[in-house]
């Protein structure tokens, strides 16, 4: 009896003891929050090409779940994922993740991101569908108890795994397999690319850009970038596209980094833009030519003289058409001839040249001077170009007469009148020496009369002679019809003259005068004018007293 009775009491305080928790709880229940995250992950603008580097964006949706309702603030809380982090990787596919991690932080109820994810679609990988892997570490608050005191939070942490898809499509795809280029430094010439579709999809419409990060490499007419058009452009297919292209004297012998753009119509005829496409640019080396061995015969004051040399094509190719010019902008030197004809001129060949006429001023004061010559030359293409300039020194030599003008014998004085008649004439012979390097045509030494006639002791009708060929070293006379006065007998008298003549390029030139002293002779009879006119006057006298005799008185 004893006994029941101490199991009933003890039954009696257990059922007491456990009917407390369940009178608190009852009571908490009213005054709780209590629920959880229910994060998804998902992916927009998924679809990619091989060969392409590309931004995902990824959105984690939040529909957080409410167990127990109450306080909007805690259940806030209880329905946000805190601190997360998003790790995510490639999983089973072939698609290079480049962001693995990503602090997505406070992730609330409802969409969230987007997150970048930076992707890689290799080239060669195949068309259809392949998932990432996102990983996701939170904490949240799975119930919130809360009173007249303190909210009590009760906290968990948690890992989440989700796919996300990413999709490969067919379409056009390219690559650059191989370029070249004829254009060397300094010249114009052509840019070809050649590119393969090696997607699977036909691109129709395509527009092939290159551009240039250099000033020193220009496409088009004068662009930094250049576009060819390809109609339609099949998988596995290869097209070369050509542009025209310029390099300047700035580039050197290296590679340039030349961008590629396709833009194209894919299968469906919406516009699509290429993966990026990267080529270089590699400029052969410049035409270049030495000039050697120059000479010259120049001098100061004399419009003769020669410049000669040698031109060397130092490569790297053959010219054709060229001609050696003078391109002189350093002096007051000039030449008659300023450019000459060259031979056709393989790598490493060279040529004689020689310029005529080169005239130095009388104000000259150098032993040499300044020449800039270039070569103009076609190429291999035919395309015309000039060389770069090379400035020369040519010796230059002391002032030097071109000829000797001389008087051989003597002229008679008082054959002089007011009109000489033809038997009034003197001969008046001068001797020509060639003191030039060069043989010379059509020699015409000319009297020059620089006073009045009335004030100079002599004059002549036929002023000019001429001498057809005078070779170096060679003396020619030449004989002009002079007449003398009276007075000036026994003087010597400057006269001036000047020669033109024609060098052997053909140019016709005229020297400065050259003063020539002419020997008068002394007369050996009276001046005729004096004798004549004193016997008029004797006449006159005579007759008049004849006249007055012969007057009768009765005439008077």
């Amino acid at each position: 009896m004893q006994y029941e009775r101490l199991i009933t009491s003890a039954v009696l305080a257990l059922l007491l003891l456990s009917a407390a928790p369940i009178a608190v709880s009852a009571v908490d229940a009213n005054n709780s929050v209590a629920g959880h995250p229910d994060l998804h992950a998902s992916v927009t603008d998924n679809e990619f090409t091989a060969g392409t580097e590309a931004t995902l964006p990824l959105y984690v949706q939040n529909d957080g779940v409410i167990l127990q309702g109450g306080n909007a603030q805690y259940e806030e809380r209880v329905k946000t994922a805190r601190a997360t982090q998003l790790s995510i990787s490639s999983g089973s596919s072939p698609i290079t993740v480049h962001t693995k991690n990503y602090p997505a932080g406070n992730v609330k109820d409802g969409s969230n991101g987007p997150y970048p994810l930076d992707i890689t679609v290799p080239e060669g990988t195949k068309p259809g569908t392949y998932h990432l892997s996102v990983h996701a570490k939170y904490d949240y608050t799975a119930q919130v108890r809360y009173g007249p005191e303190q909210p009590r939070y009760t906290d968990f942490s948690r890992d989440v795994t989700f796919d996300v898809p990413v999709v490969v499509r067919d379409r056009a795809q390219f690559k650059v397999v191989n370029h070249s280029t004829d254009a060397r430094i300094n010249q114009r010439g052509t840019y070809s690319v050649s590119i393969k579709n090696v997607g699977s999809e036909v691109a129709t419409n395509a527009d092939v850009k290159v551009s240039s990060q250099t000033q020193a490499i220009t496409f088009g007419s004068s662009g930094r970038s250049a576009s060819a058009s390809v109609d339609k452009w099949e998988p596995g297919e290869t097209k070369t596209v050509t542009y025209d292209t310029a390099v300047d004297d700035i580039a050197d012998v290296h590679n340039y980094s030349v961008p590629v753009g396709i833009t194209f119509a894919d299968a469906d005829g919406v516009t699509r833009k290429s993966n990026r496409l990267l080529t270089t640019f590699r400029p052969r080396p410049e035409q270049k030519f030495g000039v050697n061995d120059v000479q010259s015969t120049l001098r100061i004051g004399r419009s003769d003289g020669t410049l000669s040399g040698t031109v060397t094509n130092t490569g790297p190719e053959p010219v054709h058409d060229a001609t050696l010019v003078i391109k002189n902008n350093l002096s007051s030197l000039s030449f008659d001839q300023r450019s000459y004809a060259l031979p056709d001129l393989g790598v490493g060949e060279s040529a004689s040249f020689s310029f005529d006429g080169g005239t130095v001023p009388k104000t000259a004061n150098a032993s040499s001077l300044p020449v800039e010559l270039a070569v103009h030359y076609d190429n291999e293409q035919d395309d015309p170009y000039t060389s770069d300039v090379h400035e020369v020194h040519a010796d230059v030599g002391s002032h030097e007469s071109l000829f000797n003008v001389t008087q051989v014998g003597t002229i008679a004085s008082g054959t002089r009148g007011d009109t000489p008649k033809d038997s009034d004439w003197s001969k008046l012979t001068f001797e020509v020496t060639n003191t030039g390097d060069t043989t010379l045509h059509n020699v015409k030494p000319s009297i020059v009369f620089d006073s009045q006639y009335f004030e100079r002791p002599i004059e002549s009708n036929y002023r000019t002679g001429v001498i057809k060929t005078l070779k170096p070293g060679e003396s020619q006379t030449v004989t002009y019809a002079v007449s003398a006065s009276g007075a000036s007998g026994g003087t010597t008298y400057p006269l001036d003259v000047v020669v033109n003549y024609d060098q052997p390029n053909g140019v016709t030139r005229t020297t400065t005068s050259y003063t020539v002293p002419i020997d008068i002779a002394q007369s050996s009879s009276l001046p005729l004018l004096p004798i004549g006119g004193g016997a008029i006057i004797l006449i006159g006298i005579l007759l008049g007293a004849f006249i007055w005799k012969r007057r009768s008185p009765d005439e008077e």
